[in-house]
């Protein structure tokens, strides 16, 4: 008998990156589905170090966006481009999730195996690339319903400022931004199979 599959792969290859965003409300039942997708991710040792703080108040998104043009001013050379295009793509979204890193299976390691430092940076890049996996789950969700996504890392320069508005100290790794799309997105062309694997058989 056959059982029929979802097109995972067809999912895969059609999520865009969307920074635009239709000034439509999402129910709190799909953001509540999205956030789900991101709990049942891989997760190492099963300590699921991943926290999440979705936030929908429009004045509070906007303040996160106002950190990073007031770092845009301050730091120029360059990098002032990347804050103020990650602001404008912030403030124009919905809902926005915060996604923070709890150290949790660093902390444990390192209670554990005081001597043992590579071990300890090891467990610290089991729980990003955890994390990671989380995100991802979150983003391809959310394209299920229609809902857009950008994945931001540049606020990670103004994370203890961010940190201080919502009232977290745990480690900022990324902010997703969500919302219907206002425009039509471009994938980024792939590079060929035999480029970037390798068979040892």
């Amino acid at each position: 008998m056959k059982v029929k599959k979802m097109d995972v792969l067809k999912l895969i290859k059609n999520r865009q990156t969307v920074r635009k965003y239709k000034n439509s409300p999402i129910s709190k039942n799909i953001i509540e589905q999205i956030i789900e997708a991101g709990r049942w991710g891989p997760s190492v040792h099963g300590f699921q170090p991943w926290r999440f703080i979705v936030i929908t108040n429009v004045s509070l998104i906007r303040g996160i966006s106002n950190i990073l043009l007031k770092k845009a001013a301050e730091i120029g050379s360059g990098i002032d481009r990347f804050l103020s295009s990650t602001a404008k793509t912030i403030a124009n979204a919905p809902f926005i999730i915060l996604v923070y890193n709890t150290n949790i299976l660093k902390e444990i390691s390192f209670k554990l195996y005081k001597i043992n430092k590579k071990y300890i940076k090891i467990a610290e890049l089991s729980e990003m690339e955890a994390i990671s996996a989380a995100i991802q789950n979150m983003m391809l969700l959310a394209d299920n319903y229609g809902i857009g996504s950008c994945w931001n890392t540049i606020p990670l320069f103004c994370e203890k400022k961010i940190n201080k508005l919502v009232g977290n100290n745990d480690q900022l790794l990324a902010v997703i931004t969500m919302g219907y799309p206002a425009e039509k997105s471009k994938r980024t062309p792939r590079k060929s199979i035999n480029k970037i694997v390798q068979y040892i058989h």
